[in-house]
């Protein structure tokens, strides 16, 4: 299994980039929450040579990525 890691500063821009998108939940969605979700999913769905990803992918395509609802059952 591949290990994909996040920084707290792209965790951070993640989670304000689903702030933006989702302005509703916004007061739901916290960066380390967005980080453990993204690297564990990631884990489960991505090929395993694209390890940068996460950290270097263009912002909206990992928002647009994320299952936001996925992500808020992980964050009741």
């Amino acid at each position: 299994m591949e290990c994909y890691m996040m920084s707290r500063a792209r965790a951070q821009a993640l989670a304000g980039g689903l702030r933006s998108k989702y302005p509703k939940l916004g007061k739901r969605i916290d960066a380390d929450v967005v980080r453990m979700f993204c690297q564990s999913s990631t884990e489960a769905e991505r090929d395993p040579t694209d390890a940068e990803w996460l950290e270097r992918g263009p912002l909206d395509q990992v928002v647009a990525w994320v299952d936001v609802q996925r992500l808020l059952r992980a964050n009741p």
